[in-house]
């Protein structure tokens, strides 16, 4: 009867390798009531319970099954996410501008700061700034990035960028010519004319470097601390060489310019 009862059982329940130890216990039962009669009642009793039991089983293991699946691709999604993420800034960002690094000037007298800073014209061979801006203008205020590079006194140009760093608007300056990409109003740059000088030229007295003897400025050991060009009033909050914080007025507008890194062009 063993070798009729194995026989039948495993020709009955041809089990997978993914079927529970449950599922064939019940099985191997049910096999057993067919050859021993007077088993059938305590096994009619035992494999409800048993079925049920399996069923509770394969139950939670669903659950468990749907609760990691749910968890794998919420990992996944975030995993996907941030690697985007890291790409995007990465593609964006406001680059710093390269160069040479430029020490604060520190001369005993602002007879010796004159001094050093025309020696740094007569040798000028370019500077790049990484800004802070808040412009005033018709009551209006913006706030941005941007990047500035003095190439000599006759060109510089102006990146301005974005809040996730990329460009917004780039001028060029080349003598008295101004072009920009996107175009803007003429009438938003005036104030690099109003000051009497090439654009190039306003742009490296508000990096600290007066850009001709004619200018009439208030230095200090430590840099200028503010002039007066045609129609703007510049001031060196505090006075440095290469500026730090600067202010410029003309009537009512304000651009206030916050250098974060300053360097010479290699």
């Amino acid at each position: 009867m063993a070798d009729e009862l194995s026989g039948s059982s495993l020709s009955q329940a041809k089990l997978s390798e993914r079927t529970k130890p449950v599922e064939r216990w019940a099985l191997a039962l049910r096999a057993l009531a067919r050859h021993v009669p007077s088993a059938r009642a305590a096994l009619g009793r035992l494999l409800p319970r048993a079925s049920h039991g399996f069923g509770t089983c394969v139950a939670s293991a669903r659950r468990a099954k749907a609760h990691r699946s749910t968890d794998q691709v919420k990992r996944e999604r975030c995993s996907l996410f941030l690697t985007l993420l890291f790409l995007l800034l990465s593609a964006c960002r406001t680059g710093r501008p390269a160069g040479e690094a430029i020490a604060p000037l520190a001369a005993p007298t602002a007879e010796a700061a004159t001094a050093r800073l025309r020696e740094e014209r007569q040798n000028f061979r370019g500077m790049r700034s990484l800004m802070r801006v808040r412009a005033t203008t018709d009551g209006k205020t913006q706030s941005f990035r941007a990047q500035l590079a003095v190439f000599d006194a006759q060109r510089m140009e102006l990146i301005a960028y974005t809040p996730v760093g990329t460009r917004a608007m780039t001028m060029t300056a080349d003598g008295d010519r101004i072009t920009t990409d996107p175009e803007v109003a003429p009438a938003s740059f005036d104030f690099l004319r109003a000051a009497g000088l090439t654009p190039a030229e306003t742009a490296m007295l508000l990096l600290g470097l007066p850009p001709n003897d004619e200018l009439i400025v208030e230095m200090t050991p430590a840099g200028p601390a503010s002039t007066t060009a045609g129609q703007i009033r510049v001031v060196f909050e505090p006075p440095a060489f290469p500026a730090k914080h600067v202010v410029i007025t003309r009537g009512t507008d304000r651009v206030e310019l916050e250098h974060v890194e300053v360097v010479r062009e290699n």
